[in-house]
């Protein structure tokens, strides 16, 4: 089993930024993720899930605002239970679910990667939850009380457990919220035939049971589904596919120029992820197969990339074990610690939230008119594209030795 090197100096150091981290949020001017109320979201959930109990169409009309629900009709039916609570029951329940979900996710990084379910991972993983409110796509979903992290879960549970499930999560997953259905691409990677199977099997469950509690859900799967713009604008800041990339900074508006940019970042996963499995780094996979989800799909907002998380705590324990074997010594291994700390915080900077430190956030960098507002999405295609660079270098090095 895997040591974590320099695990007090590391702790020390994530200690004082989760402090550094709920501090600055509590004394932001302005919205942030720790305010007690029903998020804008969130509270679309509840209202759904009221017009599907009291047997109503789902999408017939807009719930706050010219907000409809987004969807698919399993969703529906699963936020029912959120109609029978009251609104601090909802909060409870959902937003320090959602932590509990995150920490739970760290944990099983930590066990994937070899690390075990050691009680200095426990701690760190604590840790890491309240450091990533720093991070703006989980200070997003918990601001607007999104579902996302509940989607990560699922389908890590398809991946990063010892007795992982046999593709099921990822089925829930994408009867929730269609996205996840992508994720699917690393059990194929995997040749884990049955699980891909029984992901598809677990979803198309999922549809009937749509048909079966909501009046409406042909009106998704035939109409609703199809129409991006009820998720959102594309020039939108917030907007962090492509596809609203390319629009909001470049003036394309789809067409054959997107259709080329994701097929090129879809063979790009495709190798990155088949390196990943090859090297049995199942956390890597995963989440550069969510991160491409974000990318390739025709819109994503900025709190769906909840998937550079588990990649930013890979990249921490990838850079601490490699310095820890290096360096000698106890300081050594207090250096690895903070060293492999002061990494993982660099490769966050592209999505900083605005409430903690505003000079890196996706808004300050879209309202520059600069390269730099590409870095929120960019920094997702980099990621990708170096991890297949490694493959490429591994396979150059093996056939010149």
């Amino acid at each position: 089993m895997k040591k974590i090197w320099g695990a007090p100096s590391l702790a020390l150091a994530l200690a004082v930024f989760a402090v550094w981290t709920v501090f600055r949020i509590f004394n932001f001017d302005g919205e942030h993720a720790l305010k007690w109320r029903v998020p804008l979201d969130l509270k679309i959930y509840v209202l759904a899930g009221s017009e599907v109990a009291d047997g109503q169409l789902l999408y017939d009309n807009a719930y706050i605002g010219d907000l409809p629900f987004t969807y698919p009709p399993f969703a529906g039916a699963v936020f029912t239970a959120l109609s029978y609570l009251s609104d601090n029951w909802v909060i409870i329940l959902w937003q320090l679910g959602m932590g509990l979900a995150l920490f739970f996710i760290f944990l099983l990084v930590f066990r994937e990667r070899g690390y075990g379910f050691h009680p200095v991972n426990w701690l760190l993983s604590a840790l890491l939850t309240v450091a990533a409110l720093a991070c703006q796509p989980f200070q997003g979903t918990l601001h607007f009380g999104q579902i996302n992290i509940f989607l990560m879960l699922l389908v890590a549970l398809d991946f990063l457990p010892k007795h992982r499930l046999p593709g099921i999560g990822i089925g829930l997953a994408a009867g929730l919220k269609l996205t996840p259905a992508f994720l699917g691409l690393v059990l194929l990677f995997q040749r884990r035939w049955w699980a891909a199977g029984i992901s598809i099997l677990t979803f198309l469950v999922t549809v009937t049971v749509g048909f079966w509690v909501i009046p409406d859900a042909s009106d998704f799967w035939m109409r609703a589904i199809f129409d991006s713009s009820r998720v959102g604008d594309h020039t939108n800041p917030g907007a962090q596919s492509i596809r609203s990339l390319m629009e909001r900074e470049f003036g394309i508006e789809g067409g054959i120029w997107w259709i080329l940019a994701v097929l090129i970042v879809f063979a790009l996963t495709c190798f990155a992820v088949y390196i990943a499995c090859k090297r049995r780094n199942t956390t890597v996979a995963m989440a550069l197969t969510g991160i491409s989800s974000c990318l390739v799909s025709p819109f994503s907002w900025f709190h769906h990339w909840v998937w550079v998380l588990p990649l930013l705590l890979a990249i921490l324990l990838t850079v601490n074990d490699w310095l820890g074997h290096r360096l000698k010594g106890i300081f050594g291994a207090q250096f690895a610690g903070l060293a492999s700390f002061v990494v993982m915080i660099i490769f966050a900077l592209p999505y900083v939230a605005k409430v903690v430190w505003d000079g890196t956030s996706y808004q300050r960098m879209d309202d520059a008119h600069s390269w730099g507002a590409l870095a929120f999405t960019g920094t997702g295609i980099i990621f990708i594209a170096c991890y297949a660079l490694t493959g490429l270098l591994d396979a150059v090095k093996k056939r010149s030795a």
